[in-house]
């Protein structure tokens, strides 16, 4: 009797054990794991001359974003452009309006 009272007892440790071991080394594995992919990558990358944007840094992933040097330039002249154009539209809407306003107004007379 006394076998089987140990025997119950050390499967129900056994089973707390994995059911409190299991969900964190899952968390850690996945940590552990995820730093080595990225890791990988980045030698991968840094071997073909390319440049890897992510990395893992303190648990969090982390972006790199490299912009070219005439961005902010070529965005300004993008909506200068479209403001110009904008402008044009809203200009010939105007003198639409007022010729509609002024033939609205007129009388045919025969």
């Amino acid at each position: 009797m006394k076998f089987i009272i140990q025997t119950i007892w050390a499967a129900a440790l056994l089973a707390l054990g994995f059911a409190i071991g299991f969900p964190m080394g899952k968390s850690v594995g996945f940590n552990t794991g995820s730093e080595w992919a990225i890791i990988q990558a980045e030698i991968v990358a840094r071997e073909a001359g390319m440049f890897m944007p992510v990395h893992l840094e303190d648990g969090v992933f982390r972006v790199k974003l490299k912009q070219p040097g005439d961005l902010h330039q070529r965005a300004w002249k993008i909506a200068d452009k479209q403001f110009e154009e904008l402008a044009i539209g809203a200009n010939c809407d105007r003198r639409l309006t007022e010729r509609v306003k002024v033939a609205r107004n007129s009388h045919v007379t025969r």
